[in-house]
Parts: structure tokens; C-alpha cells; sequence
């Protein structure tokens, strides 16, 4: 039971911070209009956000069908990832973009570290499924507040060209999404991905068609790697 209250707790805080963080000006201003500020093309539209709702909701279903079951490790990971949750969107809102980078990192990390205490072939609801989404997501959204970081402080990326970074941004996710449908023989991870690319596709649309045709050719890359990439484990955690 108090393992329990304590993951219940931290998900609530996280959940409202999150959410709010998009409807309600914080420090003046909401997440979006603090994004939307920035130039930077290897971000998804804003109705790609969305997709907060479903992991939420899949978290809560998560959350009561391991009532008793969650180990001490995994709640004590769980309780942290949405503590960084709640405390990066704070420092967002008021624009310390080195230490909302570095919470970014740590909550990426603790999710892998979270993910990996399910077997390969654990997939369903109650199990690896909404931590994998969650971990995707924030995967994704890594790289994107790693380019909002920069173009805050007017990073000249070594000379290349704004679109020629989201390229390469576009294709080390897909490098990343492959690598772990590979090894660990999840479709969700890259399912996410995909989802991602079709927002940042929509979001230069024909304003930046090198990115836009990138995006949406890495998006059926990631198709054929999810239909036809078949590795199992080579053992069961």
C-alpha cells in the first residue's frame, strides 16, 4: 500500500503539472508559446502533444493493475520519473534551459532503467506497454528540447544549416526506434517515432520540404522496420 501511495501521489503532481503546463500561463506564459518562439524545425505540431492524454491514461490503468505488484526498485524509479516530470516543466516555464535539460536526461534515463525491469516479451497494458510510450515520447522530446536549448542560446551548429540538423536529428531517432525494436522487440517504441515525424512533417509542411520529405521517408523506414524486423531476445530477464 505505500508503495502504491507514493506512485499515486508523484503521478497526480506529474499529471497536473504536465497538463496545465499547456492551458495555463506559468511564470506568464504556457509551454507552447515558449516553444513556438523558437525557430526549430525538428519539433512535431502542436497537436502532436496529444498524445500526453494517452500515456496518462495508460499510466493510470498501469498504475492500478500492479496495485500490489510493483518491486521497490520500480516504484522508486516510477516515483522519480514523475517527480523530474513536474519539476522540468517548472524550470521550462522559467526559461533555465541547462537545468531543464539536464532533469530531461535524468527522467530518460530512469525510464530505461524502468523499462528494463520487464522481460522482452511483456507487452501488455499492465505491463512494459505504457512505459515503453512514455519512454518513447520522452526520447523524442529529449532531442527536441536539446534543439530549443541550443537555439536559445544561439547555437551556430558548426556551420550547417537549420534544416540539415533536423535531418540529422530525424535520422538518429530512427537509428534509435530501430535499435530498440531490434533488441528488445518492441513496436510501440517506434510506433511513437512515427508518430512524432508525421507532427514534424505537418509543422514545416512545405515551408522546409528537405525536412518534411526526410520526415515523412524516416516515417516509412520506421513502418518497414516494425513489419519485418523480427529478432527475438536472444534470452528472457
Amino acid at each position: 500500500m505505500p508503495k502504491f501511495i507514493l506512485m499515486t501521489i508523484t503521478y497526480i503532481v506529474s499529471l497536473i503539472l504536465t497538463f496545465s503546463s499547456y492551458f495555463i500561463k506559468i511564470n506568464g506564459q504556457s509551454s507552447l508559446e515558449i516553444s513556438n518562439r523558437f525557430p526549430v524545425m525538428f519539433a512535431p505540431i502542436n497537436i502532436s502533444y496529444m498524445i500526453w492524454i494517452v500515456i496518462y491514461i495508460l499510466l493510470a490503468y498501469w498504475l492500478v493493475m500492479n496495485f500490489k505488484k510493483t518491486t521497490i526498485k520500480q516504484t522508486v524509479l516510477f516515483s522519480n520519473v514523475c517527480i523530474l516530470q513536474a519539476i522540468s516543466i517548472l524550470f521550462w516555464h522559467y526559461e533555465l534551459f541547462i537545468v531543464f535539460f539536464i532533469c530531461t536526461v535524468m527522467l530518460v534515463l530512469y525510464l530505461f532503467f524502468l523499462y528494463n525491469t520487464y522481460s522482452h516479451s511483456n507487452n501488455a497494458l499492465s505491463g512494459r506497454l505504457p512505459i515503453s510510450l512514455y519512454f518513447a515520447w520522452s526520447t523524442f522530446l529529449l532531442m527536441t528540447n536539446t534543439s530549443f536549448t541550443l537555439t536559445s542560446y544561439e547555437w551556430n551548429g558548426f556551420g550547417l544549416s537549420n534544416p540539415l540538423w533536423a535531418v540529422i536529428l530525424l535520422t538518429i531517432g530512427v537509428v534509435i526506434a530501430l535499435h530498440i525494436r531490434y533488441h528488445h522487440f518492441d513496436i510501440v517504441y517506434p510506433s511513437v517515432f512515427i508518430w512524432a515525424f508525421v507532427g514534424i512533417a505537418f509543422h514545416n509542411h512545405l515551408d522546409e520540404l528537405l525536412v518534411t520529405t526526410a520526415a515523412l521517408f524516416l516515417c516509412g523506414v520506421l513502418v518497414v522496420g516494425i513489419l519485418f524486423v523480427k529478432k527475438k531476445p536472444a534470452y528472457q530477464k
